[in-house]
């Protein structure tokens, strides 16, 4: 901007100068004054002319130059009649072209060595237009100085309030800039240290679910561990209490066999033993099944069965005592296929809900069996109307050693192991086991039972009694 102003400045200095030197001196001037150096009397003249009647501020010097380079005049007389030093710029100007340059010179009043903007015009012959010589002007380059100095001061005040103006202007915004970067950064820093203490608190926890993880990965290998040992303890207990009781039985029969029929307290006696130890060896045996069940060991033999004969049997076993306790218990059978499976295994899935069925039910009541082929699956039906099972412990009737509320208060014998073999039956020959029961009214369980690939004859549409 500094050197912008001062550009300016010097344009217009030589500007004026320029048109002093084209206008008012050129005027003033004669052809003989650039032929050969000036006579005395014309040197006063010119000395008059350019020393006093020059209107521009700050000329120092100046004078006249033939087309040879001859200085025909210079305010300084010591010049007249010397050559100019640069023939080149004199060739430029007389071939038209107005030259300033920044030189240093002295000046006629005596000043040495003085930095001045030289203007260098050409001057022509008014008919002809032929250049005749140079006019040069020589104008202090301090009055230059002067003015862009200041323009420089001008333009410092005018910067000055501009600055003051904006930085009032600027002020309050800032300060609440500032204030709201200052509550920034602290909620940043709230903000990096809750994170802070959030990571901490993650670690901690993470660490400590991991600590939680191994441990409960112990507890979990222990607890198989101690399963896989009650499995084998049980299955183990179960088969060497097995033996013994087959042999105390035996001898009970025997006992029996051979009692003399007079003495009746005695056989009472070896009866009761007798159905004990015949609970107890079925008990065992389920024990042993179970085991068999847990270790992936349950042996399933598939062949074609009749299911119906199967149920027939069942109601056969099953009516004697269903007699003794005053209650009805009805089969019917629909046509169904034969299906392959393991005849004994369902027999005893079949009887355990038959005798289940029977004790749950008060005399008087009733118990139906049903069977039929539904979606390409033989289901079997066993409904009673005995007590039924409260809706909150349905879901644990599948559980080892579960016993429903109803049968823990009306005294009825079992060991909970039942409907657990059951279920293992029936899912080991790929089918699904379903209760729906209502208390006070009575129980339907459901087996499904897919149908195997053997489809030889169909057994007949009958019903049976007890």
């Amino acid at each position: 901007m500094s050197r912008e102003v001062e550009n300016r400045a010097t344009r217009t200095v030589e500007n004026q100068a320029r048109a002093v030197a084209l206008t008012n001196l050129r005027r003033q001037l004669r052809v003989a004054d650039f032929a050969a150096p000036v006579s005395p009397a014309r040197r006063a003249a010119l000395d008059n002319l350019f020393r006093k009647s020059v209107i521009v501020p700050g000329v120092v010097g100046g004078g006249l130059v033939s087309p040879d380079g001859t200085i025909t005049y210079s305010a300084r007389h010591i010049r007249i009649g010397a050559k100019v030093q640069h023939p080149r710029i004199l060739a430029a100007v007389l071939a038209g072209t107005v030259t300033r340059r920044v030189t240093n010179v002295p000046t006629w009043r005596g000043q040495k060595n003085v930095k001045v903007l030289q203007i260098l015009a050409p001057v022509r012959e008014r008919l002809s237009g032929k250049p005749i010589g140079v006019i040069s002007l020589d104008q202090d380059y301090g009055v230059v100085s002067v003015g862009a100095g200041d323009a420089h001061i001008r333009l410092a005040v005018i910067l000055a309030i501009a600055l003051l103006a904006l930085f009032v202007t600027l002020l309050p915004i800032m300060n609440r800039l500032t204030r709201q970067l200052e509550a920034r950064n602290a909620r940043l820093r709230e903000l990096a240290d809750e994170r802070g203490t959030l990571l901490e608190g993650e670690r901690a926890a993470r660490a400590e679910a991991e600590s939680v993880q191994r441990l409960l990965a112990e507890q979990n290998e222990r607890l198989r561990e101690l399963d896989r040992l009650k499995d084998e303890f049980v299955s183990l207990v179960s088969h060497e209490l097995r033996t013994p009781l087959t042999a105390i039985r035996g001898y009970i029969e025997l006992l029996l066999e051979d009692l003399d029929p007079s003495e009746g307290s005695r056989r009472r006696y070896l009866e009761i033993v007798d159905r004990n130890s015949h609970r107890l060896l079925d008990l065992v045996n389920d024990l042993l099944f179970l085991a068999q069940v847990e270790a992936g060991k349950l042996a399933i033999e598939r062949k074609p069965i009749d299911l119906g004969k199967v149920v027939e049997e069942c109601i056969e076993t099953s009516s004697p005592a269903a007699d003794s306790l005053g209650i009805q218990l009805t089969a019917h059978l629909g046509r169904v296929p034969k299906l392959e499976g393991d005849r004994a295994r369902l027999a005893q899935m079949l009887d355990n809900l038959v005798s289940n069925a029977l004790k749950f039910t008060p005399e008087g009541g009733r118990v139906d069996v049903r069977l039929d082929a539904r979606d390409g699956a033989a289901v079997l039906e066993v409904e009673d109307t005995g007590l039924g099972i409260p809706a909150d412990e349905q879901g644990q009737l599948f559980e080892r050693f579960f016993r429903s509320s109803n049968a823990t208060q009306s005294a009825i014998p079992g060991s909970g192991l039942g409907l657990t073999i059951t279920k293992a039956i029936v899912e080991r020959h790929g089918g699904r086991i379903e209760v729906e029961s209502t208390e006070g009214a009575g129980t339907t369980v459901r087996v499904s039972l897919p149908l195997g690939v053997v489809r030889e004859a169909e057994t007949p549409a009958r019903e049976l009694a007890a």
